[in-house]
């Protein structure tokens, strides 16, 4: 067995390692990155009532949603399970996930690389890695109360979230203006333009052109992520992620150790080459398997071939001391902080138009469950699911709600119930779905044009989907713009069969405000 002191002497040999390390982690972050994306594509509507792929899959491998979803108290999703697979392998290798897996960490290093690739740490996340930790103490104890902030900030979530409400939308806005220019252009432009334009349209850009809300206050998160670069490098994943401090809780065990453990008495290259700052040359030992994201840089880099990585003993364990009053503080702070941060949404009497996706029964459970992934947003045909902002107070932020005007809830589609990873948008048949009501239509005779103009309009009547149809006629006297008396086709809502899919809103030629507008239903549970 290897003896805890030891430490290589100056000129040691060892047996050369593989130097291909570094070149195979880069190409695993390229192929998650990738992965990540392609499955990303694939949650679109694509003509067919049931997904083809798994998109929800990175998701399902997430042991931080898993922890929450269990502090809760939900009911199980076995897809979830997954995760623990990942937990098991980070018991035996360590932090691999953050380093060869996780695409946000992979989106920083390449942001790094391109922005800020000359500059020199700052020692800032250093001080504050211990911060990660305290802050997923500080999450979980809220998700034991049922508020679910996880979500808000796990990696995987955040990254969904911003390409479905910032840079997705903002290609498919680039490309079809830059194709429309070409197509105004006409010939010859045409002949290569419209192929190329088809082919985009079958592979990458959405089914339907989507307006997506918050995409501003969106964009600012994550552009402050990646500033934060600017002083260290991977200052999210040293500093602030949950879903790494809960990686590194594990990775403390690992059995994949780094020899020496010891910083080499003639030579400190391994303390400046190391991203993460797992390496300090003033405790024993220097290497801390915590913050390891098993990059390979110090094995690759190191010019005396000392470096290698091993399973076994024979190396203490470094200490992750994060305090004992610290840890207490944290808890406590996530159970204070939770009551508060949920007043707005527990309030006796919701948003009236707070229009919640198919299928949800129960505003607290649902506000439980949802992680706040975008994945909802995006695999909606129409675009009429969009993120909350304040409607729901803090709680509710970034989950979903339908925006009639924007898009309605397509009655032959149940998508966003096959992407939810939690079962927020609990997955039901399409005959259940089409049964289950959001919401109920009422029309406002204000701004409804029979009963303003004097004339017959007939949009929401047909545009209906319901059978029998919830909105119906009657005839009735009324006085036109003239003051004429005329007899017309007044429309009427039949609460019984409306089930709140807001096509008779998003349909209303009425500008503004539609004449007839879906509020909350009645009957779904606060």
């Amino acid at each position: 067995m290897e003896n805890n002191t030891q430490s290589f002497a100056p000129g040691a040999s060892q047996p050369a390692p593989w130097r291909g390390w570094v070149l195979a982690r880069r190409l695993s972050q390229i192929f998650f990155w990738l992965f990540f994306g392609w499955l990303f594509l694939q949650a679109t509507y694509s003509g067919q009532e049931i997904l083809r792929w798994p998109v929800d899959l990175f998701f399902r491998f997430d042991p931080l949603i898993l922890a929450a979803h269990v502090l809760t108290r939900s009911p199980l999703i076995r897809g979830l399970l997954w995760s623990l697979l990942l937990v098991g392998l980070t018991f035996v290798l360590g932090r691999f996930f953050c380093g060869w897996i996780c695409p946000l960490g992979t989106t920083l290093d390449g942001c790094r690389r391109l922005l800020y690739s000359s500059r020199p740490d700052t020692g800032y996340a250093l001080r504050l890695r211990r911060f990660k930790y305290y802050f997923l103490f500080f999450l979980l104890a809220g998700a034991f109360l049922s508020v679910n902030l996880v979500g808000l900030f796990d990696p995987l979530s955040l990254l969904y979230r911003t390409l479905a409400l910032v840079f997705y939308p903002a290609l498919a806005y680039g490309l079809e203006g830059f194709f429309g220019q070409l197509y105004d252009w006409g010939t010859p432009f045409t002949w290569v333009s419209e192929p190329v334009y088809q082919f985009l349209k079958d592979t990458i850009l959405p089914f339907r052109s989507q307006v997506m809300l918050l995409p501003l206050f969106t964009f600012a998160c994550f552009a402050a992520i990646v500033a934060l670069e600017r002083l260290d490098r991977r200052f999210w994943c040293r500093a602030l992620c949950p879903l790494g401090a809960l990686y590194g809780l594990a990775a403390k065990f690992s059995w994949l150790r780094r020899r020496p453990y010891k910083l080499c008495p003639d030579c400190g290259d391994c303390q400046m080459i190391c991203k993460m700052g797992a390496i300090s040359g003033d405790a024993v030992p220097a290497h801390q398997t915590a913050e390891c994201q098993l990059c390979m840089s110090c094995l690759e880099q190191c010019q005396k071939d000392r470096v290698a990585f091993k399973f076994g003993g024979g190396v203490a364990r470094p200490a992750l001391d994060l305090g004992r009053r610290q840890v207490v503080t944290a808890v406590a702070a996530g159970v204070v902080a939770m009551p508060l941060l949920r007043l707005r949404s527990a309030a006796p009497q919701p948003d009236e138009y707070l229009i919640r996706p198919p299928g949800v029964a129960s505003e607290t459970e649902f506000l439980s469950r949802c992680i706040r992934c975008g994945q909802c947003f995006k695999v909606c045909p129409t675009g009429g699911l969009q993120p909350v902002w304040w409607e729901a107070g803090l709680e509710g932020l970034y989950t979903s709600r339908l925006v009639p005007r924007l898009g309605y809830c397509e009655y032959a589609c149940h998508l966003c119930s096959q992407v939810c990873p939690t079962g927020a948008i609990p997955l039901m048949p399409l005959e259940v779905k089409q049964a289950s009501p959001m919401g109920t239509a009422f029309i406002n005779p204000a701004r409804c044009i029979p009963y303003t103009e004097g004339r017959d309009c007939l949009v929401c009547e047909e545009h209906c989907p319901t059978a029998p149809k919830a909105i119906t006629f009657h005839e009735g006297e009324v006085q036109d713009l003239n003051g004429k008396r005329m007899r017309v086709k007044l429309p009427r809502v039949n609460p019984d069969r409306c089930i709140g899919c807001g096509i008779c809103e998003n349909k209303c030629p009425v500008g503004g405000d539609a004449a007839i507008r879906v509020k909350r239903s009645l009957r779904m549970e606060i």
